[in-house]
């Protein structure tokens, strides 16, 4: 594994979200006022811990005790998780806030009412009624934003609020909140700085999350089941498995088959990838589960309908087709590995491109030549942000998985094996003349690489990316702004 490094001299202005700060180039800049005090809140950097939030949320009068809330941790797959619970929940009639982390393009992303971004008029308003609260208690930017979404959660009057974790579990701003259920996708090294520097003990961070007579439901490997049965048991928490209680198959064509303990789901549309498909059968597991506990229904009738109508921007998405491009957020060396076999074992003729570009203190797989034996590119691109991998140091992890680097391109060049791109937007217009309709390209290695990228092919709202836009539409509009 290619270790993360400290933070670099310099850094120091950016001690908490990379891509949250009052200096950053676009798309990482504030879009008003309201926003702009926020990620100020940023320079407070990471501080676990349960006291500020919970006074936060003592001084706005409790709005998290009238939500029912599904709390959901894991290393990989919280978010787009987070997300299916929602949709299905939605499509089951009810009136759902989401609350993830972090944002692509734009913070009011982090706030849904029924799959729809906070209103931004609105969101101002609140953030200006609770400045005081947080200069009261010294608030975090987190600390905010969560306390931010559980009130309005609590004006909007929604039936459920399906929240992620921001980072571990036992001391992140989501473990102040009473949820009627606990998830747990996966478990994986990440943030180790803070979460601990082996598996158990990030296992063990994330069961902080555990509560007496709330149920958890998780989809973790089995060499973590033992470790968390334990912790279950001792927290008074009842514990359901997925690879347990749920078995599903391949019917081909698209379509999939989820059998539960009392129910069969048949001809469900496939999610893409072999790990979504483990989220969506935790999320319909959960609910079903779920369902005599709280004493009412939970799962829409249309279970195949709700599920073909998911949007997971940046999770395997394809925002761009002819030639096809996917974008996943996958920033650790987990979540890495798995689109890499996904995306490598793709059919097709053409191409297989990977732009990649990561933050430096991040960890990231060592990768075996075989697996990259299907990549015919791998573009470096640097992030603009002060911690992102520079092009020296994404050009040495190349050689360190086997790919040399060759200099970048003149423009009437064709696509090189490996090359490190100055910049996003130079590596886009290499790749613009130089695809074709067949090749498919990957957008990887961090949510801020996805996010540039989206906005540097001409994207301001994910809403634009519900369904698949054509390359050369994109690319022909770009080149005229």
């Amino acid at each position: 594994m290619a270790l993360g490094r400290p933070r670099r001299d310099g850094d120091s202005g950016h001690p908490g979200e990379p891509g949250v700060g009052l200096d950053l180039a676009p798309p990482f800049v504030a879009g008003d006022e309201a926003t702009r005090w926020l990620f100020n809140l940023n320079r407070f950097g990471i501080r676990p811990g349960l006291v500020r939030v919970k006074g936060l949320l003592a001084d706005l009068g409790h709005p998290e005790d009238h939500l029912r809330t599904l709390v959901v941790a894991g290393t990989n797959g919280k978010g787009s998780t987070t997300r299916i619970l929602a949709r299905l929940l939605q499509a089951a009639g009810y009136r759902v806030a989401t609350y993830t982390s972090p944002h692509l393009l734009n913070v009011h992303e982090r706030i849904m009412i029924n799959d729809r971004p906070v209103d931004k008029t609105a969101f101002a308003s609140s953030v200006e009624a609770i400045k005081p609260l947080v200069e009261k208690h010294e608030a975090s930017w987190f600390e905010t934003l969560t306390a931010l979404a559980v009130q309005t959660a609590h004006e909007q009057k929604v039936d459920f609020l399906c929240c992620e974790t921001g980072l571990g579990g036992r001391l992140d701003a989501s473990n102040a909140l009473p949820a009627v259920a606990t998830l747990l996708t996966t478990i994986g090294l990440d943030h180790q700085r803070i979460l601990g520097e082996s598996l158990e003990e990030i296992t063990a961070e994330k069961l902080g999350l555990l509560k007496k007579g709330v149920p958890l439901f998780c989809g973790v490997a089995e060499e973590f089941r033992g470790q968390v049965f334990t912790a279950a048991v001792l927290a008074g928490s009842p514990c359901h498995f997925l690879d347990e209680l749920a078995r599903w198959g391949d019917n081909g064509g698209g379509v999939w088959d989820l059998a539960l303990r009392e129910k069969v789901y048949p001809d469900l549309p496939d999610p893409g990838t072999v790990t979504m498909r483990r989220n969506v059968a935790l999320a319909i597991m959960s609910l079903a589960e779920l369902e005599p506990i709280l004493g009412i229904d939970l799962l829409p009738g249309d279970l195949a309908g709700a599920l073909g109508n998911l949007f997971l921007p940046g999770r395997y998405q394809t925002v761009l087709s002819d030639p096809d491009w996917i974008f996943d957020t996958a920033h650790n060396a987990q979540a890495l590995q798995s689109v890499w076999r996904e995306f490598f074992s793709r059919p097709g003729t053409g191409r297989k491109v990977v732009v990649f570009g990561a933050m430096y203190d991040k960890d990231t797989p060592e990768v075996p030549a075989a697996m990259l034996a299907g990549c015919d590119a791998l573009i470096g691109v640097p992030v603009s942000l002060p911690r992102s991998r520079s092009r020296v140091e994404l050009e040495d992890l190349f050689r360190g998985w086997g790919r040399d680097p060759v200099a970048w391109p003149d423009d009437d060049a064709g696509l090189p094996a490996a090359s490190v791109a100055p910049d996003i937007p130079r590596a886009l217009r290499l790749l613009a003349r130089s695809l074709k309709s067949a090749d498919t390209v990957l957008v990887t290695g961090s949510c801020f690489t996805v996010a540039e990228t989206l906005y540097q092919l001409g994207f301001t709202d994910l809403e634009a990316t519900r369904a698949p836009q054509e390359a050369t539409r994109v690319f022909d509009r770009i080149g005229e702004d």
